[in-house]
């Protein structure tokens, strides 16, 4: 037979304390316990340190949200990001650094195949976001230059022309060229690229493996893959590289693309670095003992203080044209690149 009291002591058990009991707890009024958590003056350090410790005893967390729906700014920086991309890993907490530095608070929104960009951002902008950091946004230029007439936004890993917003990515044309001039300078003649051409700013880490071997009058081979720019699309990037014939040296155009790539090129018999060399960009899983990736570094330090400073700068009126931030990027050499095979054929 079921007790009575079950509902009583589960509805107890799910409360939160309030300002309230901590009123109660310590003996002075409500108005008092708010000053403190507002950090307003007006309250003797003595009382203040009380108010503290009983709200520590009875679990008190102040209601941020319902905080900012009563004040005009509610600190609150909205980052659209997508969970599945390796980079996310350290730029979502160099982001929380630099936003707590500033004053801000992060409120993030993830895009899956449940939840659409277009959600994503109604989900931050309903959080009233003073302002919004949006991570590869597909979203039309259209739509993207609609929103940022309304709210102060930067774009991390897409650039815009003619938009007034922040735009935040890393230098790729630099550091695929450089990339390209260190295999070279180990000997290599015959170097391929993994082109994926569905990712955003793709055509700008192409521009520096195009520029680089033009430079030094080399052929280009370039497999051109669509959909999946991933795991995934660099394995059939190997396939196809097998089929029409294997350079010394293959640059792709990032990590997961050259982990998908090397694994591909293992299980087909093929020796890194043996028998090609492989180089990847951003420096996410790259650093996996398994892998220990020649990589092209993005610096998620650099991305995430430059998006925040920007931002805040919208949000206090201090920027409003268009701005471009390009941050560096730097080779990381490891274990998968050497020099070419030489042939024994005569």
């Amino acid at each position: 037979m079921a007790k009575n009291v079950d509902k009583k002591e589960s509805n107890s058990e799910i409360r939160h304390a309030t300002m309230a009991d901590i009123a109660a707890e310590v003996g002075v009024s409500r108005q008092l316990v708010g000053l403190v958590f507002r950090g307003e003056p007006g309250v003797g350090a003595a009382t203040e340190a009380k108010i503290r410790a009983a709200a520590k005893k009875l679990g008190y967390q102040p209601n941020l949200a319902a905080r900012s729906l009563r004040s005009v700014n509610s600190n609150y920086i909205g980052v659209m990001f997508r969970p599945n991309e390796s980079s996310m890993g350290e730029l979502i907490p160099a982001l929380y650094k630099y936003a707590h530095a500033a004053g801000y608070r992060l409120f993030l929104s993830s895009v899956s195949s449940n939840h659409q960009e277009e959600s994503a951002i109604q989900e931050l902008l309903g959080h009233r976001c003073e302002g919004l950091v949006l991570f590869s946004s597909q979203q039309s230029k259209t739509a993207i230059q609609k929103l940022a007439r309304n709210i102060p936004l930067v774009s991390v890993g897409r650039r815009l022309e003619g938009v007034r917003c922040g735009m935040v990515s890393s230098h790729g044309e630099v550091g695929v060229a450089e990339a390209v001039d260190y295999l070279i300078g180990l000997g290599h003649r015959q170097i391929g690229y993994v082109y994926a051409k569905d990712m955003l700013d793709s055509e700008f880490r192409l521009e520096g493996y195009l520029s680089a071997m033009k430079r030094h009058k080399l052929p280009t081979q370039i497999v051109e893959i669509e959909g999946d720019f991933a795991e995934e699309g660099g394995s059939k990037a190997a396939d196809k590289f097998i089929t029409r014939g294997l350079p010394t040296a293959i640059v792709c155009n990032n990590d997961q693309a050259a982990l998908g790539l090397s694994y591909r090129l293992i299980q087909s018999g093929i020796q890194i670095p043996e028998d090609v060399s492989v180089v990847g960009y951003d420096d996410t899983v790259a650093s996996l003992p398994f892998l220990n990736l020649t990589t092209v570094r993005q610096d998620p330090d650099e991305i995430a203080k430059a998006a925040v400073d920007d931002i805040v700068a919208r949000i206090k009126g201090q920027q409003y044209l268009s701005q471009q931030i390009l941050t560096s990027s730097k080779l990381v050499v490891r274990t998968s690149t050497g020099k070419p095979k030489v042939s024994t054929s005569k």
